[in-house]
């Protein structure tokens, strides 16, 4: 491999990483407000 490969593979975990977590943080917060419209408590 050569070092531009393998930086990018390198790098691109973290990307993933922040992806996932982005998407959980808005799942998450959509179930907040959703509970708060119905008057409810999250768990």
């Amino acid at each position: 491999m050569n070092e531009l490969t393998l930086g990018a593979y390198i790098l691109i975990w973290p990307a993933l990483t922040l992806w996932v977590l982005i998407k959980i943080c808005r799942g998450v917060w959509k179930d907040i407000v959703a509970a708060k419209k119905e008057n409810r408590e999250l768990v």
